[in-house]
């Protein structure tokens, strides 16, 4: 039994999302304050310890105004049906798979209601909503508007702080899926309990010693797991365990009670001394004891062994060591709150925040195989019982841990603009949808590099895909050269951008993914001016400068002006491309163009380079300029070069084609598009527009194209 699809409903940015999970475990990227934090918060708050507890401020802010809408039709004398069918909920929607020849369906039971033998699936919804009954109490709300004259809907969200508690309720439903007009209201969240078992390892663990207090983290677990092995249902070797401890703690209960009591006693005073009347025939009496849960969780301290007999306390160790002992520890504590369960939940999913913190980059690639292996030693200890059934919901910042999963495991939390006033929502892009528009070629070469420059394209709000090691090392530069010229707000260097050296020969591989995370990049890229050469026995295309050059070898862009496969793109029409043509939504390409007031173009970034500064290499004022550069360009040590003008040079001319694109970059992305409403947010949605299906060929590099 495994929970295939979440949608989450008006919660926070979560306003409609909806993804699917992977059988073992689920990778959540994307930016900061993309609302990963907010899916295990609204699993915590439905599913935690606490029960489900909201407060106005849960609601989507794109759902908020719904309230003032409900309001309204209120006070024009709608009926209460209406009213209630403006109210805006916060609502998850659980899909769940099940075998249907497994005969017992246990906790998942009462949420099958379909009719149809071959179903195998069931839908769960569990809605934090109003009812008929409180509406009244929900509109509670002194006057229309604020005793100091502001704002009136202000004022009447504020009241809505404290009504909102005493009107809105939680449901589960079950819904038939196929029928969803056929559900069955189940009785508070007991069945939801039954069905499903969360774990939460969050972000902040407190691993640090700021206070002395803090160390103790590991320790404190202690008392979780002796509250799961004195439970009645717990496996009997852990009863058996938590009953010795109990015994032994009793045993030195009765001797503090025999010999400590009697000398504490002697530190209270009589009352009767105190001569106070009716005193007389008060005495106290001291008795000490001891809880053992207290005693593991406070007074028990964790030490690791050393030598000599001496052990370091649980804070001497690394952050990264703890947090990963800690990590297992907190499984440990899962699994075994998970077998103590009389009815075990159909499903048990377990959050992790940011498991990398502090782990050397190894230990975060091999985390997520790590985590499976922890399960299945887990299980393994439990001989005749089925597998333990859990599903990791992770949420990261790490490239390592990202690339180290497959592409079909991740899920990109990306924030959209909804309206003019500022509101964001979340969209969630399915790798597992997605995907599938790559060929699977591509899709491989895509994810081994990821894997290997630990690419975190996941993460950035724009990106750069260069040519070569020259533009990657000097891009840091150039940024720097771009941005005198830039307004503050947009300076590159104020912005997160990614570096990717990709090559011109697989940097159109990358578009589809680009497109997909609908990240703003540029693509800097040579125009790799060839000629046909018909003087040898087989013409061949050679290199050669712009002025002499008949079409471009580049794949990069012959793939971006889709250019059918066996013909050619000649220079003079590259020249004659307009911004707009260089331009596809998120993305846009750069390659050489003649500097302004120049008809002398480069063909790659050395000779452009040239080109944009002829003094620094004394190139010649008459002549075939272009040619001289072209030369000149033949001699010139890349690696050299990069790291004259990345550190000797003081000032220097950007190459103007990659000044214009950086420019370009500089500006506020396009705004997201929004899912369509009635698909369902990611439903069906492709990776790519057709209008880029040329862009999925397999990779054409020049050495393939030309003998160069």
């Amino acid at each position: 039994m495994l929970i295939e699809k979440i949608q989450v409903q008006g919660f926070r940015l979560l306003e409609d999302v909806e993804l699917l999970l992977e059988p073992t475990a689920t990778v959540i990227v994307g930016r900061n304050n993309s609302g990963k934090t907010s899916l295990t918060e609204i699993f915590d708050r439905l599913a935690g310890e606490h029960g489900p507890k909201f407060r106005f401020e849960d609601f989507s802010a794109g759902t908020r105004g719904k309230f003032l809408e409900a309001k309204a039709k209120r006070e024009a004398g709608g009926n209460p049906e209406e009213v209630l069918a403006l109210l805006p909920a916060i609502a998850v929607t659980l899909t769940v798979k099940y075998d249907p020849d497994t005969g017992e369906l246990g906790p998942l039971a009462p949420f099958v209601i379909d009719l149809d033998p071959d179903c195998s699936t069931a839908i769960a919804r569990i809605e934090y909503a109003a009812s008929l009954a409180s509406l009244a109490a929900l509109f509670e709300v002194q006057g229309t508007e604020a005793e100091d004259g502001s704002d009136g809907i202000a004022h009447f969200y504020r009241q809505l702080r404290d009504t909102l508690p005493r009107a809105y309720r939680t449901s589960v439903t079950a819904i038939d899926p196929t029928d969803p007009a056929n559900v069955r209201i189940l009785d508070g969240t007991g069945a939801l309990s039954a069905l499903l078992q969360c774990g939460f390892v969050r972000a902040q663990r407190t691993l640090d010693s700021s206070k002395p207090s803090d160390t103790a983290v590991i320790g404190r677990l202690l008392g979780t797991l002796f509250q799961t092995a004195s439970s009645m249902t717990a496996a009997e070797t852990d009863q058996a365990l938590a009953a010795a401890l109990k015994t032994s703690v009793s045993q030195i209960e009765q001797t503090i009670q025999n010999d400590f009591d009697t000398m504490v006693k002697d530190l209270l005073p009589a009352l009767s001394a105190f001569g106070f009347p009716g005193l007389n025939d008060a005495e106290l009496r001291p008795e000490t004891s001891l809880n053992v849960e207290t005693l593991l969780s406070d007074h028990t301290k964790i030490f690791y062994t050393g030598q000599d007999g001496v052990h370091l306390p649980e804070g001497y160790n690394g952050l990264g060591t703890r947090n990963l002992i800690y990590m297992l520890l907190q499984l440990e504590t899962f699994h075994k709150a998970y077998r103590a369960r009389s009815i075990r939940p159909g499903t048990h999913l377990v959050f992790i925040e940011e498991p990398e913190a502090h782990l050397h980059p190894q230990m975060q690639e091999v985390l997520i195989a790590q985590l499976n292996a922890a399960v299945a030693a887990l299980s393994a200890k439990y001989v005749g019982e089925p597998a333990w059934q859990v599903q990791f919901v992770i949420s990261t910042h790490s490239p390592h841990v990202a690339n180290a999963a497959s592409f079909e495991a991740v899920r990109y939390f990306l924030t959209a603009p909804q309206d003019a006033a500022g509101a964001r929502r979340t969209k969630v892009k399915d790798f597992r949808k997605g995907s599938v528009a790559i060929p699977q070629e591509d899709r491989e070469f895509l994810h081994q590099y990821m894997t290997l420059t630990q690419c975190d394209l996941y993460f950035a709000d724009k990106a750069i895909l260069v040519e070569g090691t020259t533009e990657r090392l000097l891009m840091p530069r150039i940024v720097r050269l771009v941005d005198e010229g830039l307004a503050p707000e947009r300076k590159l260097a104020r912005q997160y951008i990614t570096t990717i050296e990709v090559g011109g020969a697989y940097a159109h591989i990358f578009y589809p993914l680009l497109d997909f995370l609908e990240l703003k990049s540029l693509i800097i890229t040579d125009i790799d001016a060839v000629r046909i050469d018909k003087t040898k026995e087989k013409a061949r295309a050679v290199k050669c400068p712009c002025a002499e050059g008949e079409h471009s070898s580049n794949a990069a862009i012959r793939n971006w002006f889709s250019v059918p496969k066996g013909q050619q793109i000649s220079i003079e029409a590259l020249g004659a491309k307009t911004a707009e043509d260089k331009l596809s939504r998120y993305r846009s390409i750069a390659y050489q163009v003649p500097e302004d007031g120049s008809s002398w173009c480069g063909r790659s970034y050395e000779d452009a380079l040239i080109l944009a500064n002829p003094e620094r290499f004394s190139l010649p004022e008459e002549g075939d300029r272009g040619l001289f550069a072209w030369e000149m360009a033949q001699g010139l040590s890349k690696s050299e070069t990069a790291l004259r003008f990345a550190i000797q040079e003081a000032e220097w001319l950007v190459p103007k084609y990659i000044r214009q694109g950086l420019t370009w970059l500089s500006e506020p992305p396009p705004p997201p598009e929004l899912p369509q409403a009635s698909a369902g947010v990611g439903e069906g949605a492709p990776l790519i527009g057709s209008s880029l299906d040329d862009s999925l060929a397999a990779p054409e590099s020049s050495a393939q194209q030309y003998d160069l």
